[in-house]
């Protein structure tokens, strides 16, 4: 791919290093880069990599430099017609936002820093097709403060170059540029010396005030410049004069930081600056802007990992705290030392390498490369989309995530009851599916239409569902695509036109997967004679949420570490059941027993959120612990379940998940879907019926389902995988179809 990058400037701070060392490595597997900023000293390292540099005032928010650079990136874009254009900070993404809205390429951004939002700025920032946060607090970040899907926001690390920081790296002959002491015990300190950065930095000279009488060996370095570089400079002078010796020395800014933190006994500063002198197996003191941990040993990681090393909500530095640590480094032996800078390289080498930042965002210029803005898509997918529904919209997610994983440059859209929220959440082209005329003009172009997943043939609900899907359909196949009924649940198909119109829509498809045999032996009352495969919902092939993301939910909902979920749904009489209103009062009871008797918390999820909140809502409250856990993601939703001991639902789809993820389940069933599915999985004896149920019937089964718990969970993995193998069929298929010439 050709990429472009616009950032604000090159001079040293984490962000510029971040993109330094990616687009070098980037270059070095092949791809054709191009860096726009302001500059600075970090151009030079660049173009001897062989990497070009544009030079445009990206720095400003003046109304001539804006103009400037919004017109110098035009021309370069339009010249250069690059694959994807990355912008990592909130200047260079407006302007590029902009240009993108008007000019139609792929944008994407990355978060580095979490800024003040007002309204105002808020409205103005522009985050791209796909946004790059370089750490989950940012991703939270994101979610509070702006419009944004947690589906469109992937989160990296601050990869570094192994090789570049080592043990091995020499100081050159920074000694004698400095007039270092040869025996001195020196702390070197890296950061931006910006007003928002540049706290750590002086509280270290409040700490040398205090230590330098206690440790007449202590010397400070420290590296980097910016907007209060002469504050601090006049503050190291008072410590100076009143130390009688030169205890801190400043070097400005600096790109030679590999040999400087060579040059230490220890090291003090967070983030990216941190990492690096990890990397060269230096003693750490985690002490920033944002947050202060102390010397960084194991029980340190899982708030740097979370903060990506910046450790935002925790205390505040201070020059006795730092005085403390770096008197308690200076007291240990140099093995002591040495042990805590091999676990720190150790910490590098396995969760914060270059190659796998970079990794990350190759990960995510695929995802959004091919899906631009285009005229028509070669498939139209159709279903029960966009009505905020995290069953069925995990559904369209696994289909396009199967299809594109197989045919990547695949153009899809799909027809939603919210098409712009589906289009910005799926990277699709989507039109509203009521709007006929827009959907035959779609037709013209396209080659396949996909009917699913889910139960679209039905008259359950109402015969004017049957009608409209019925009604695609049979547009599509008038207009000479091909047809594909996806993972398709059959019934309930009362009428004898319902039954009729599905019987022949079923026989003129291409192809036609159902999604368990009940669905099969429904086909065949109908006088199906065709052949049919049973295959498996698409929702199986859908990916939990990454571990750290889940670790950082269950953190910030105060989740304990044991737990259950249920999810209810309300109900509508579908298929003759009513999961009706006083469901809560019959089973709150055993849900508040099952958590007592078993130690776990329930956890209460809505499915649908416009549907099942009130219904949600009132079982926790009448069960009167546990959690509402309200706006998950289906990847999400999979993630929690991970933790959870086992998983009540009403919804196929919350049990789905459940199989998915190997957890052990009751359904509470509505309709004959949940039996066939239950049934399908082997877990048919753990079920129980709306209409029948008692108090102390869930409690029972509760008690059976925790007995047998580790069998079940040997059981489900196997199964759930083999039904992802028949999912994984149906992608290909749809794409064998799509690439069929008649």
């Amino acid at each position: 791919m050709k990429i472009l990058m616009t950032l604000m400037g090159l001079e040293i701070g984490g962000a510029e290093t971040h993109v330094v060392e990616l687009v070098k490595e980037l270059a070095r597997r092949g791809y054709d880069i191009t860096v726009a900023s302001n500059g600075g000293v970090y151009v030079a390292e660049l173009e001897e990599a062989g990497i070009r540099h544009v030079k445009l005032p990206l720095h400003s928010k003046s109304p001539a430099a804006l103009m400037a650079s919004y017109r110098g990136l035009k021309a370069l874009i339009a010249e250069e017609k690059f694959d994807i254009v990355h912008a990592h900070a909130r200047i260079p993404a407006a302007i590029c936002g902009r240009l993108a809205k008007k000019m139609g390429f792929t944008f994407v951004t990355s978060t580095h820093f979490s800024f003040k939002v007002n309204g105002l700025l808020a409205s103005v920032t522009d985050w791209g097709e796909h946004t790059i946060a370089v750490s989950y607090d940012l991703k939270q970040y994101l979610l509070d403060n702006y419009d944004m899907p947690a589906e469109r926001i992937s989160v990296t690390i601050n990869g570094i170059d192994t090789e570049r920081f080592s043990a091995a790296v020499s100081p050159g002959n920074l000694h004698e540029e400095f007039s270092l002491r040869p025996d001195a015990f020196r702390v070197v300190y890296v950061s931006r010396i910006d007003s928002e950065c540049a706290l750590a930095g002086f509280c270290l000279l409040d700490a040398a005030e205090k230590l330098y009488a206690e440790l007449p060996d202590l010397e400070l370095l420290l590296v980097g410049g910016g907007n209060v570089f002469d504050k601090l400079k006049a503050r190291a002078a008072e410590v100076n004069k009143k130390a009688g010796r030169e205890i801190a020395k400043l070097t400005g800014p600096r790109t030679d930081v590999a040999s400087l933190i060579a040059v230490g006994d220890a090291f003090v500063g967070v983030s990216r600056a941190a990492l690096e002198a990890m990397s060269e197996e230096k003693p750490v003191i985690m002490a920033g802007a944002q947050g202060y941990v102390g010397i960084f040993d194991e029980s340190k990681f899982p708030a740097a990992e979370d903060t990506n090393f910046c450790f935002r909500g925790l205390r505040l530095p201070d020059g006795d705290a730092l005085a403390d640590d770096i008197r308690a480094l200076h007291a240990m032996s140099a093995e002591q030392r040495a042990a805590l800078g091999r676990y720190n390289r150790q910490i590098i080498l396995d969760y914060y390498s270059v190659r796998r930042m970079t990794d990350d965002y190759v990960a995510a210029w695929e995802r959004v490369r091919p899906y631009g803005s285009f005229d028509h898509g070669d498939v139209i997918i159709s279903g029960y989309y966009g009505v905020d529904n995290v069953g069925d919209d995990s559904l369209l997610t696994s289909m396009i995530q199967g299809i594109r994983a197989i045919a990547p440059d695949t153009r899809i859209t799909v027809l939603s009851n919210n098409p712009a929220h589906t289009a910005r959440v799926q990277g699709v082209r989507a039109i509203n599916r009521f709007y006929l005329p827009a959907v035959d003009a779609e037709m013209k172009h396209a080659k396949l239409l996909i009917s699913g997943g889910g139960s679209l043939m039905q008259d359950g609900t109402s015969k004017k569902s049957l009608y409209y899907y019925i009604t695609i359909m049979r547009m599509a196949k008038k207009h000479g695509m091909k047809l594909m009924l996806y993972a398709n649940g059959l019934g309930p198909l009362n009428g004898k036109s319902s039954r009729r119109m599905a019987a022949e829509i079923i026989e003129a498809a291409d192809y036609v997967s159902l999604r368990e045999k009940a669905s099969l032996k429904l086909a065949r009352e109908l006088g199906v004679k065709r052949e049919l495969k049973v295959s498996a919902d698409p929702a199986f092939l859908l990916e939990p949420a990454e571990a750290p993301w889940v670790k950082y939910i269950a953190a910030r909902e105060k989740l304990g570490k044991k737990c259950f979920l249920v999810s209810v749904r309300s109900g509508n009489n579908f298929g003759g059941r009513d999961n009706s209103s006083d469901l809560p009062l019959r089973i709150a009871g055993d849900i508040r027993a099952i958590a007592e008797k078993y130690g776990l918390e329930p956890l209460f999820v809505p499915m649908h959120p416009i549907r099942d909140m009130a219904i949600t809502q009132s079982l926790a409250s009448s069960v009167g612990c546990g959690r509402l856990l309200c706006d998950l993601t289906a990847a999400e939703l999979c993630g929690l379940m991970g933790r959870c001991a086992f998983v009540i639902g009403t919804r196929l789809h919350t049990l789905i998940f459940a199989a998915s993820m190997g957890v052990p389940m009751i359904g509470i069933s509505y309709d004959p879907k949940i039996d066939a599915f239950l049934d399908y999985i082997g877990q048919s004896r753990f079920a129980c019926d709306t209409r029948t149920l008692m108090p102390g019937q869930l409690e029972s089964l509760a008690d059976s389902l925790l007995a047998e718990s580790d069998v079940i969970r040997a059981a489900l993995p196997g199964r759930a995988d083999a039904l992802r193998a028949l999912a994984r069929e149906d992608c290909a298929k749809a794409v064998e179809l799509l690439e069929r010439e008649e």
